[in-house]
């Protein structure tokens, strides 16, 4: 039955409760207390004056009983009586009184406290009610409303906070959420229009002749490619499928098979790749995660890098940790493009990117495995300089399935 009130109605209902409870048990208190004080024990005093007046009179009449007439006496006693039963009957209706006026006292005391907690009530819950409304008017077109919290450090206030701390959040997901939906659906409408123009282009040719077909079959097979890629890694950060990550692996045996496959790129940029590590440094976890993190990152550095340039894949041990770093002297990143380089979809430089057949996905799903794999990733760079990438993995964390 509580549970359908409003907050303010109970609050209200049991302040009654409590303020009546109080105020009956007061008024009882008084009534019981003036009862016997005002009423009982004057009546109890006047029968004892009462009742000693008579016996005097008793007495004098037994020596005056010569001397006076026999009923002087006698009325002087019936007079102190009368006077005695109104003084008494007086006290009566005056406690009855005092009863009637104190019960009407504690009605209007109960129905004042009553108003006056509902009105503080309404009161105390206002920024309530302003957070409720603010909460109904959100959608998901607008996702700007805030509740004012301004001058409240009550636990009110802290929850408008939290309230408003929340909303920056969830607004933040919905703005990324919309980009990554608009850019997923641009990365496969690109391909997929490029593959469309090409068979129009063979429609419009009755006889076409081989070298146009092998150049469209080419582009065709090049952006279907392109879109499997792009479909396999939107399903590796979407999906919850369960991977083993008790595997132990040597880092320097990952290393070396990144760089022999990575080979035909290295020798045609001439690029100087080092392995600094030993094979005691070892991960934990699943294989073929760790291989594509650490492969995404090498190709990176190989396909962003200078002409002669070097990349160092480096892993060493620090206290209980394992640092893995991937370094290069490449193009480096601007420092106002750091904080987004692992959102999807996200390019520092688009054309470039694209033409180099990248999806966009490549270190979101980077900083996706390491998280996996209870671990961080840093990033340092200086525009023109190089780029490092620092991993951190704790072989000490129990890692959970994913």
């Amino acid at each position: 039955m509580m549970k359908k009130m409003s907050l303010r109605t109970r609050l209200t209902l049991l302040s009654a409760i409590v303020l009546t409870s109080v105020a009956v048990i007061l008024s009882t208190v008084s009534m019981i207390s003036a009862n016997r004080i005002f009423v009982q024990g004057v009546q109890q005093q006047l029968n004892k004056d009462l009742s000693l007046s008579v016996q005097t009179s008793d007495i004098d009449i037994s020596k005056k009983i010569e001397v006076a007439p026999s009923g002087d006496n006698t009325d002087d006693v019936t007079l102190s009586q009368a006077k005695y039963t109104a003084i008494s009957m007086t006290l009566s209706k005056a406690g009855q009184e005092f009863n009637m006026w104190e019960i009407i006292g504690l009605a209007l005391i109960t129905l004042l406290g009553i108003g006056a907690t509902w009105y503080m009530a309404g009161q105390a819950l206002k920024p309530v009610q302003e957070l409720y409304n603010a909460i109904d008017e959100i959608d998901e077109k607008d996702l700007s409303r805030r509740v004012d919290t301004h001058g409240r450090q009550d636990e009110i206030g802290r929850l408008g906070k939290s309230f408003n701390a929340m909303m920056d959040k969830v607004s933040a997901s919905f703005e990324r959420q919309k980009r990554f939906s608009a850019s997923a659906a641009h990365e496969l409408k690109t391909p997929l229009t490029t593959i469309q123009l090409g068979l129009e282009v063979l429609e419009l040719d009755d006889n076409p002749n081989p070298e146009q077909m092998k150049k469209v079959l080419s582009v065709t097979k090049n952006n279907t490619d392109r879109m499997v890629r792009l479909v396999s890694d939107l399903f590796s950060l979407s999906t919850d499928d369960a991977y083993e990550m008790d595997e132990v692996m040597s880092v320097q045996n990952l290393f070396s098979d990144i760089k022999e496959e990575l080979l035909p790129i290295i020798q045609a940029r001439s690029l100087n790749v080092t392995i600094v590590t030993t094979p005691e440094i070892k991960l934990t976890g699943n294989r073929i995660l760790l291989y594509r993190a650490l492969f995404n990152l090498t190709e990176n550095a190989a396909k962003y890098n200078r002409e002669g340039g070097f990349i160092s894949l480096t892993a060493y041990k620090e206290g209980e940790a394992v640092i893995v770093c991937v370094s290069d002297n490449g193009i480096g990143i601007p420092q106002e493009e750091l904080p987004h380089i692992f959102e999807p979809f996200y390019r520092v430089d688009r054309s470039r990117s694209r033409a180099m057949g990248g999806s966009g996905l490549g270190l979101s799903l980077v900083k996706e495995i390491i998280e996996k794999h209870g671990g961080s990733i840093e990033v340092e760079s200086v525009l023109g300089e190089g780029t490092s990438f620092m991993m951190r993995f704790f072989q000490t964390a129990r890692y959970r399935k994913v």
